[in-house]
């Protein structure tokens, strides 16, 4: 019995000391990090879409046009704050390609979703 009781307590002492990585005193630290987008909307980076001549949710592109995802970052800090940047390029039936970002920020928690409590943005565009 004594033998058991020694070898609960190492068992326990062991567990203790393997739970004291980050993820205790701090979780966020665990996922934080820079992530790159890799997928968009189910489709590999590039991924590219058309914008048919007419579709009355672009009404900014009456001839069409083909818009396409370049890429993007996802910057989680360990702090519970993030950055994400999108990149793409639209290029209107007939006209020039613009190369825009959409830049957006907030905060996100680990467990189990980003949920964003403030959000800015800014985007920029250069033919």
């Amino acid at each position: 019995m004594r033998q058991s009781k020694q070898l609960l307590s190492v068992i326990a002492v062991l567990l203790i000391a393997a739970c004291t990585d980050n993820s205790i005193t701090n979780p966020l630290a665990d996922a934080a990090g820079t992530y790159q987008l890799t997928v968009y909307a189910g489709r590999s980076i590039p991924a590219t879409y058309i914008i048919q001549a007419g579709d009355p949710n672009y009404t900014q592109y009456p001839n069409g046009a083909t818009f396409q995802v370049t890429g993007g970052t996802m910057v989680l800090n360990s702090n519970g704050t993030f950055i994400e940047t999108n990149n793409y390029v639209t290029t209107p039936t007939g006209g020039a390609s613009q190369n825009t970002s959409f830049v957006s920020s907030g905060t996100w928690t680990s467990y189990p979703v980003l949920r964003i409590q403030a959000v800015s943005w800014a985007t920029g565009s250069n033919s």
